[in-house]
């Protein structure tokens, strides 16, 4: 709708004179140049729904005497604001609107923001159960968001906020989570548009509901007058999240065993004590004898992740800075855990060249290359099959500037054999067993991954054969390390001794020498015990080769392995690789390791 403001100019010409002949009438019409918002509007307004303003007149026209001064109104959104032909603004739903006033097609606007309208908050109650207190355990959560009841109900602003009165006690989030963080008491409130309520919370401890002993104890145990025993931390808590689980511990005849604080018994003279185990005030005990001279003697040694069953063990570590540590003790698992007899560790091949082992199994590596531990019960050293007081273990010890075989493949003169035709079978890190399995351990294909080609000559295999390790990308080396697929005499059958060619490539074509009539190192074995049968048989002083390096640095994707009748050892027709591992090191490491020329 529109009002209109019309001014209407007449002007009358007299005729003067008689004898005058011409006559004229002017009507002049004055354009509006500019129109300029009050002060009142160019900030824009703010109404509450229902409320009205009159803008009518609110411009300032130029020039003064413009012709027509006629204001026109009209909203953006007349849903939420409205105007009439009179210049009055009606706020309609909250929301914002641009309001245009236009005068002899000149425009000006001013926003109009609809608020609703307020309703103030006038009381905030909680519910009984959080306002006659509320109890937590220790470390559980209680969500308070919405509990409580606001008045009226149709407020404007129902937005709650939270407070704890000591956050160190219970904390609470802006989302109305309260956490139990130590016991004790805190007083939680909840505000609602300048109204509050509150309450008490309590936290309380996780009481412990029983105390368990390890089943070796429940019945008694037994242990030397010259031993110790520890408690500490063997007992089972129920809940798991008890509050305290401070152990206390005490001996009922302190002239045969006394208890540390710590929970270390120590036995004193022959004879019999309670043992009790105390935790925020619930005990379990057990009778300890304490026997003069009484030899507790080892039943089984075990290995954790054994393969392929629980007396054989593997490991790779790598060599860094010249040195490398492994704790083989931590690996083994010895029954029964009160047993007094101790293990024996015996380094099967090439005595402490390639690893030390302290009387604690701490392992010292080093030098490159495949050791083997055989851990025995000090007084059962029986390497007989069978034997349950037996482990055996092997450590693979790599170069520090070895590379990263992730992804790597092969591909051979012939089909690749060993483990079921496996292209990454000499890349994949697992070197088979220890290297003595025993009869009664069969290695599975899957596990014992093997490298294998026919020989020259066998299957219809030519006189040169030859494998590509396909490393994905250019890379730099200068040295390669094999590892053999075993240590005994039937994994001797036939074995890469040297190759006639090794070459370089990076598109699988063309083929770049790198060097000749390469002698593989270290291929020395001799007669010695093999740990499963207790018998004389040859094994390898080495199963790993030494690094193995090339005349210079040569960066390809691809590199060929090519070998003839000669570069052969035994008489089978399959010849077999375990591992296969290429490196960069620079010439004072690769001389320090002990790195072969060509």
């Amino acid at each position: 709708m529109m009002k209109k403001i019309s001014i209407y100019l007449f002007a009358a010409a007299a005729l003067l004179g008689a004898g005058c002949n011409d006559s004229s009438d002017t009507d002049k019409v004055i354009p509006v140049s500019a129109i300029a918002l009050d002060s009142s509007l160019s900030s824009g307004i703010t109404l509450v729904v229902g409320q009205t303003a009159d803008i009518a007149g609110k411009v300032t026209v130029r020039p003064e005497n413009a012709t027509d001064k006629t204001e026109t109104y009209e909203s953006s959104d007349p849903e939420t604001v409205s105007v009439d032909e009179a210049g009055v603004v009606k706020a309609v739903k909250p929301g914002l609107a641009m309001v245009t006033i236009s005068v002899g097609g000149k425009h000006s606007h001013f926003e109009v923001e609809v608020k609703e309208q307020r309703i103030s908050v006038e009381s905030v109650t909680l519910p009984a159960e959080l306002a006659d207190g509320a109890t937590l355990k220790l470390g559980a959560t209680l969500d308070i968001a919405g509990k409580a009841t606001i008045l009226p109900s149709n407020a404007t602003d129902k937005t709650e906020s939270y407070n704890s009165s000591n956050p160190m006690i219970a904390s609470v989030t802006e989302e109305g989570i309260v956490s139990a963080i130590a016991i004790g008491e805190a007083t939680i409130t909840i505000s609602v548009d300048g109204k509050s309520a509150q309450f008490t919370l309590t936290v309380e401890k996780i009481a412990v509901e029983s105390v368990t002993l390890p089943d070796e104890w429940k019945d008694g145990y037994t242990m030397p007058l010259s031993g110790t025993l520890e408690l500490a931390g063997k007992a089972a808590v129920l809940p798991e999240n008890a509050s305290n689980r401070a152990e206390s511990y005490d001996s009922s005849d302190k002239e045969v065993a006394t208890v540390s604080a710590e929970g270390v018994v120590t036995p004193l003279k022959a004879g019999k004590t309670t043992i009790s185990i105390t935790i925020d005030g619930v005990s379990a005990s057990f009778e300890l004898t304490v026997a003069a001279d009484v030899q507790v003697d080892i039943e089984t040694i075990t290995i954790t992740d054994g393969r392929w069953n629980n007396s054989l063990g593997t490991a790779s570590v790598e060599l860094k800075n010249g040195t490398a540590t492994y704790d083989l003790y931590s690996r083994l698992v010895i029954t029964p855990k009160n047993q007094n007899e101790g293990v024996a560790y015996q380094i099967v091949n090439k005595d402490g060249e390639f690893i030390d082992i302290d009387e604690n199994g701490l392992i010292t590596c080093k030098k490159v290359g495949t050791a083997t531990v055989v851990v025995t019960a000090k007084n059962h050293k029986s390497l007989a099959q069978g034997n349950t007081k037996k482990v055996i273990f092997t450590l693979n010890i790599t170069d520090s500037n070895d590379l990263d075989r992730t992804g790597w493949s092969m591909s051979a003169s012939g089909p690749i054999k060993g483990t079921g035709g496996n292209a990454t079978a000499a890349l994949d890190e697992v070197f088979g067993t220890s290297s003595f399995p025993t009869a009664s351990a069969s290695i599975p294909a899957s596990d014992a991954t093997i490298f294998g080609l026919d020989r020259p000559g066998k299957n219809g295999a030519g006189d040169t054969i030859w494998f590509v390790v396909d490393m994905q990308q250019q890379r730099s080396v200068n040295y390669f390390r094999i590892m053999h697929q075993g240590v005994r005499n039937a994994d001797r059958g036939c074995r890469w001794n040297g190759f006639t060619l090794i070459e370089g490539s990076n598109d699988n074509s063309e083929w770049t020498p790198i060097a000749e009539n390469v002698k593989l190192p270290d291929m020395s074995y001799k007669s010695q015990l093999d740990p499963n049968d207790g018998g004389t048989r040859n094994i390898d002083d080495y199963r790993t080769t030494s690094n193995v390096k090339f005349p210079s640095t040569v960066n390809y994707r691809y590199l060929r392995f090519v070998g003839k009748a000669t570069n052969f050892t035994g008489s089978n027709g399959t010849c077999q690789i375990a591992e296969l591992y290429l490196g960069l090191a620079p010439a004072a490491e690769r001389t320090a390791a002990g790195v072969r020329n060509l």
